[in-house]
């Protein structure tokens, strides 16, 4: 419990000890009475002990009591007051009220009177005592977490999450970040490679603080600095211009980025990194600047694509990137997407048109210039699949070869990833593919049907007429070289068919319906509901397309 100290002032001795006296310090957690007979003496213990409550007579030689608690109050510091004073005229002890008084008592004082005011007093001092001790612990937490609160910020403006100005130029506020709407600003990203790369994650966040010093110390003298780590583990930097002071000594904004000081303070942060960290970086540097915050997302795109484009094995580089890549749609990757999956065409051997599916996908990555967020896209899939399948057989991927990129810390290029997946690819043919199945071909001629006949009467009966077997025998037969029903595959696969048209068409859904081969509609919801947990009007609704 809280310990307070009472300092007592009048310039009567006697008075003083009577009132000490009388106080129960015991009952109201009082560890000291200070006793003091002039204002001089009183300020001298006040400025040298941790008062809490003083109470003061009000009338008293050379300083009196009224330019006492002027005097206590202009010290800043927060103290309860109690006023005394044998005048009973309540107007003369109104002078005291300007200063923020708690209590006024007639002498002489009765002792019960003084109790009850020490004990509501002491309450409000704890009270206030555990709010400060509340406050200082949340602002320390604050700090504590301003940096990460900052980073959060700066990677949902890279990705363009719109966030609203108002909301923005608060957070901005609150988060110490000196940017401001409409102010240029410029970017470049830090790559760390090499042994600098294979740091376990304690010492490689120690390894981005050193970084982030050094950027801070390069550049505080005229520019501001806010980075974060992307989710590629690039360290991303925007930079804006600090102001100049006038000849008034007053401050001015200041809007454009002076890009030669920049350029040259960028390749100083290169040379020292890589000479105080022994290890190499790549820095990739937007030559362009662009309006805060719209500009962010496409700088961000810029300097990522850049750094992409670099040939697999360079190191040690310093990019400098002009343009932006504003001018690319984003969208979904249609190849990838579009049915049969990769994942099911692995699942069922077909292994030449997966083949021909992975061709496809890279085919489409690299004929349009898209943002490297589309290959991290297509390599998740991709190993999706690849690990369902080693999985399926009770196998680690590991065991078919390189699995994968891990966490990706370097963000393979589109030429890595495309490596990448077919290697795998063919690790894993060689070792899963059935050479009946190769022969026989049952399974091509199954799944080229069903993709041509969606709009007819598919069914089992006519798939068996249309092959020549018997539709037991090609049941069993499909299930013995696929592992999977024949009626679930075709079910899926206008399932998915369905999706895709849903999400990348405008089509009536009684027409998607009809497409993939049902003419009652609701049995069409019913099914689609039941696959997908949603009708389809509401995965409509949530891929965005009305």
């Amino acid at each position: 419990m809280p310990i307070f100290e009472v300092l007592i002032v009048d310039d009567i001795p006697s008075q003083v000890d009577s009132i000490a006296a009388t106080i129960p310090k015991d009952e109201l957690r009082i560890g000291h009475i200070h006793k003091a007979f002039t204002g001089e003496e009183a300020l001298k213990l006040y400025r040298e002990q941790n008062i809490h409550i003083v109470i003061t007579d009000i009338r008293m030689p050379e300083m009196n009591g009224i330019e006492l608690i002027r005097e206590i109050r202009e010290m800043g510091r927060k103290v309860k007051i109690i006023v005394i004073s044998g005048y009973a005229d309540f107007e003369y002890a109104q002078g005291v009220v300007p200063y923020n008084t708690s209590g006024y008592l007639m002498k002489p004082v009765n002792p019960e009177q003084l109790r009850e005011m020490l004990g509501k007093l002491s309450e409000e001092i704890t009270c206030e005592m555990k709010l400060q001790q509340q406050q200082q612990r949340d602002v320390y937490a604050f700090r504590e977490n301003l940096p990460r609160l900052q980073s959060e910020l700066l990677n949902r403006l890279l990705h363009d999450n719109g966030i609203p100005f108002a909301e923005l130029e608060r957070k901005l506020f609150l988060l110490d970040l000196p940017f401001a709407l409409n102010q240029e600003v410029g970017m470049f990203i830090v790559r760390l490679e090499g042994r600098l790369q294979e740091y376990e994650s304690m010492d490689r966040e120690l390894i981005e603080y050193a970084v982030t010093n050094m950027a801070e110390e390069l550049f505080r003298d005229v520019f501001h600095l806010w980075f974060c780590r992307d989710h590629n583990e690039y360290l991303v930097f925007v930079v804006s211009a600090k102001g100049k002071a006038d000849t008034n000594g007053q401050t001015q904004e200041a809007t454009a980025i002076d890009r030669i000081t920049m350029d040259v303070r960028v390749a100083m942060l290169k040379k020292k990194a890589e000479s105080l960290l022994n290890g190499s970086v790549s820095i990739a540097l937007a030559v362009n600047g662009m309006s805060f915050p719209e500009g962010v997302p496409g700088l961000y795109r810029s300097v990522i694509d850049g750094m992409r484009r670099v040939e697999e094995g360079r190191q040690g580089l310093f990019l400098r990137i002009t343009g932006t890549l504003d001018q690319v749609r984003i969208g979904t990757l249609t190849s990838l997407y579009r049915p049969p999956l990769l994942i099911h065409l692995l699942d069922t051997g077909n292994w030449h048109h997966a083949e021909e599916k992975l061709i496809e996908i890279f085919d489409e990555l690299k004929s349009v210039d898209y943002p490297p967020e589309h290959a991290n896209e297509a390599y998740f899939a991709i190993a999706n699949a690849y690990q369902y399948m080693a999985h399926k057989k009770g196998k680690l991927l590991s065991e078919f070869g390189a699995s994968s990129f891990g966490l990706m810390p370097a963000a393979p290029s589109l030429k890595q990833l495309e490596k990448w997946a077919f290697f795998i690819f063919r690790c894993l043919r060689e070792q899963l593919e059935n050479s009946s199945l190769k022969q026989a071909g049952l399974v091509d001629k199954v799944h080229k049907f069903v993709e041509q006949n969606m709009n007819d009467n598919l069914s089992l009966q006519t798939l068996a007429a249309q092959i020549g077997l018997h539709p037991a025998y090609l049941s069993r037969a499909y299930r013995a070289e696929t592992g999977n029903n024949l009626s679930e595959y075709i079910l899926r696969y206008r399932m998915e068919l369905a999706a895709y048209l849903l999400r990348s068409s405008d089509k009536k859904i009684y027409e998607i319906a009809r497409i993939i081969g049902y003419q009652a509609v609701p049995h069409f919801i019913k099914l689609f509901k039941a696959f997908s947990n949603m009708t389809p009007q509401e995965y409509r609704d949530r891929t965005g397309l009305s």
